[in-house]
């Protein structure tokens, strides 16, 4: 939320343990530029939360 992005988060998807994975869902009349937006933002808050736990390879 706080970079303007709301998601829902999935878990366990895969054997009902693994293969966590985020829901998007734009509406239809969405624009292309829109949907760049949207990944760039799901990208930033990726980043964020990697480096915010220290994950390997992260600034």
């Amino acid at each position: 939320m706080k970079r303007g992005l709301m998601v829902y988060p999935m878990g366990g998807t895969v054997d009902d343990a693994v293969g966590d994975h985020v829901l998007l869902a734009p509406p239809s009349i969405t624009t292309a530029s829109q949907i760049d937006e949207i990944g760039a933002r799901l990208t930033d808050a990726i980043e964020g939360a990697l480096i915010a736990i220290g994950a390997p390879g992260t600034r």
